[in-house]
């Protein structure tokens, strides 16, 4: 095998299954080709620069470990994604790198907003409150008093479009204010329903007073800055789990909300309500130009696009995934992702994936005790190998006994379908091949993605000359498989 840089390997391609979870949509409103997406699950940021036709993840933002993304903003010239835990996260390159802002490393971030007549000025709500910043994000300071257990766990704040001193702040159990840039808060909560968790603030920017709120118990409207608010009529079960509301830039009179009962708008100012399909969306992301055009986030269904106004969308998911994959199973004709929420998807050769009921009896078996899985050899189906923390064993009896031919942890190992002898191991993101049913080993030469936390290896009878790895959050992989002999 000639010497070749890392760099110089081929690289694993992304191949879906497209779609999941999605939490927040952004988009560039000086390059409203460009947007960003944050995965619900905490499992990356992807960036399109085509209008959402495509989508990259990008490698640059980690994966943090039993982290949820849940915020995301892009204002000239950076863009700003909040973990909780682990901080607000900052790019200055359009995604490529990122650093997290010093102090707030250990700080969980839920929402972010800027003002609208000068983006420097940023807010965020945490864990510890209300945090503040007049330098587009280099430094921060807290504006909430500490001492208030109320306005600790902040899950949406919002500006006053005229006063970048008065802000909202919406917490799990109702919404707070302040008018002096936070020496003074006050609750603004009069008319809600107790304990209504505040998940997103309106501001209209057209109409002095007027205040939207959503909530667990449904949608709110003030027209005195918040002193008191009405609940929102015409959407069937009045307190449903709303988790936006949002007027759009060109009509401050159209609305849309993002409901647990699917999308709902409004062309009178929220008088009166339409719904428009069952997608549970979860942000909203308007052209800034282009009338109709906007994008959403969902729970569910990924990325949608509409340049109708809501009357129809369509999905923009290619190179988007956040789903939570159990494993990929395969027979002669597909192969079949599985994952633990979202049902499971077929592809077969020349398509694309499809939902589809899994069959049961593809179903690897189940690890049991300190192993993660056991191939069996498809030419001899008394050589077994297995998978463990404490490195490769191999049985030539069924299983009966055992004996080490690997010492570190494997975290993966599969016999190729239908070529005799070849089987793959996963050990530290490296793949590696045997010719020989596990006796001797050799690195598999590829570019070594260490951020996808690979998983399982698999191969299909289906695909005989491709060798798939599973990350758990980020999809499947694929690598074309060398003339192996």
């Amino acid at each position: 095998m000639p010497l070749l840089r890392a760099a110089d390997y081929p690289a694993w391609e992304p191949i879906g299954p497209w779609g999941g979870a999605a939490r927040v949509v952004r988009l560039d409103t000086q390059k409203p080709h460009t947007l960003m997406a944050v995965s619900m699950r905490g499992t990356g940021v992807f960036r399109s620069r085509d209008a959402a036709k495509t989508w990259k993840l990008l490698p640059g933002f980690p994966e943090l470990a039993n982290t949820r993304l849940d915020c995301g903003l892009i204002i000239p010239g950076k863009w700003l994604v909040g973990a909780s835990p682990g901080g607000l996260f900052r790019s200055l390159d359009e995604g490529e790198t990122w650093k997290v802002v010093a102090g707030t490393e250990k700080l969980s971030i839920f929402a972010i907003t800027a003002w609208p007549k000068d983006p420097r000025v940023l807010a965020v709500g945490t864990n510890e409150g209300v945090w503040m910043s007049n330098d587009a994000g280099d430094t921060w300071r807290r504006i909430s008093p500490r001492a208030n257990a109320d306005l600790t766990a902040i899950v949406s704040v919002a500006f006053d479009p005229e006063k970048a001193g008065t802000l909202y702040a919406g917490t799990p159990h109702l919404p707070w204010k302040t008018t002096n840039g936070g020496l003074l808060w006050t609750k603004a909560h009069i008319g809600m329903f107790d304990d209504s968790d505040i998940f997103s603030i309106a501001v209209d920017p057209t109409r002095q007073g007027r205040v939207f709120a959503s909530a667990c118990s449904g949608i709110y409207c003030s027209m005195n800055h918040g002193a008191a608010w009405r609940r929102v009529q015409g959407i069937p079960g009045t307190n449903r789990r709303t988790y936006v509301v949002t007027q759009t830039p060109h009509d401050p009179e159209l609305l849309f909300a993002g409901t647990s009962a699917g999308m709902w708008s409004s062309k009178n100012g929220g008088l009166n309500w339409k719904k428009l399909n069952e997608y549970v969306a979860t942000s909203i992301a308007f052209h800034p130009q282009i009338k109709g055009l906007f994008y959403i986030s969902t729970e569910r269904h990924g990325l949608l696009r509409s340049s109708s106004n809501g009357e129809s969308f369509e999905q923009v998911n290619e190179g988007f995934v956040s789903r939570s994959l159990l494993t990929a199973e395969s027979d002669e004709k597909s192969l079949y992702a599985i994952s633990e929420y979202e049902g499971s998807f077929a592809k077969s050769s020349g398509e694309g994936w499809q939902p589809t009921r899994f069959r049961n009896e593809l179903i690897a078996e189940a690890p049991r005790g300190d192993w993660f899985e056991t191939a069996v050899n498809p030419f001899d189906k008394d050589e077994w190998l297995r998978a463990s923390r404490l490195g490769l064993t191999k049985s030539n009896d069924g299983g009966k006994t055992w004996r080490t031919l690997q010492s570190e942890w494997i975290r993966s190992v599969y016999f190729h379908p239908k070529r005799k002898g070849l089987c793959f191991a996963l050990r530290n993101q490296r793949v590696f091949w045997s010719p020989d049913a596990g006796e001797n080993w050799y690195w598999f030469p590829a570019q070594e993605d260490a951020h996808l936390s690979f998983e399982k290896l698999r191969l299909s009878p289906a695909f005989p000359d491709l060798l798939f790895a599973i990350s758990p959050n980020r999809g499947i992989y694929v690598q074309t498989l060398p003339q192996i002999r």
